[in-house]
């Protein structure tokens, strides 16, 4: 079998007050945000599904935000409007000098969960408001993590012209570049490899983001071997 390389695969061609756990999407209530997180670094899905609303819900959200732009926005709200790309409530919140960098139950703050909504323009203002770009949530991902593991290049591309730190680990030890091969997001890794991200580096299972080209390589070649030799199979038992 001819074993690609990783650059091969990747060219052109392929604290404040309030309980913030109240605005949490279901999936990660109650202990759950861990499957989750496992969830996208093994399958290419956002873990938020998209929502269409009808026109009377999308003007009623368009008051609530005008509304919010003249009265507090306490931390929840502010955590929601992060992931649900409602720009005025941001502003809000940080117009009021409030700390861009507080956080819900799961450390997350809200450059992660902008991240997370692919919200480029909140992304931005926040940064611009001092957001930390290195901050990790409880299983120590960054907001370039998330990004790339819910496939929002704008958002990635973004965090790294900032600076953010490209090999930066979480609790497993995979770095955004381990998190964009296993998922096969072919922009991402050529994103990451073009802006210095290492090749090289092992996670706590002693891979490195090679290894996970290699393992996905072998992986699909049996795949493939297994079907084969079922199809052969089964065209001899037919003849007889």
């Amino acid at each position: 079998m001819m074993v690609l390389k990783v650059e091969e695969l990747v060219t052109g061609k392929k604290n404040g007050s309030g309980d913030a756990g109240e605005f949490l999407p279901e999936d990660f209530r109650d202990g759950e945000y861990e499957a989750a997180v496992t969830l996208e670094k093994q399958e290419d899905l956002k873990t938020l599904p998209a929502h269409f609303v009808s026109l009377r819900e999308q003007q009623w959200k368009t008051d609530k935000e005008r509304e919010a732009e003249t009265e507090p926005v306490d931390v929840p709200s502010f955590l929601k409007a992060a992931l649900e790309n409602k720009l005025p409530v941001v502003e809000k919140f940080l117009s009021d000098k409030n700390n861009p960098d507080v956080c819900d139950e799961l450390e997350s703050t809200a450059i992660h969960w902008a991240s997370r909504g692919g919200n480029l323009d909140v992304l931005k203002l926040l940064l611009n408001k001092g957001a930390k770009i290195s901050a990790r949530d409880k299983l120590l991902s960054t907001a370039l993590h998330v990004a790339v593991r819910t496939g929002h290049y704008e958002c990635a591309e973004h965090l790294i012209a900032c600076e953010a730190e490209r090999n930066a680990k979480d609790r497993e030890g995979d770095t955004p570049l381990h998190d964009a091969v296993r998922l096969n997001r072919y922009k991402m890794i050529r994103l990451l490899i073009m802006y210095g991200a290492d090749l090289n580096i092992k996670n706590c299972a002693g891979k490195t983001p090679t290894d996970l080209v290699l393992q996905w390589q072998n992986g699909t070649k049996a795949i493939f071997d297994n079907l084969k030799e079922n199809s052969y199979k089964s065209s001899r038992i037919e003849t007889f």
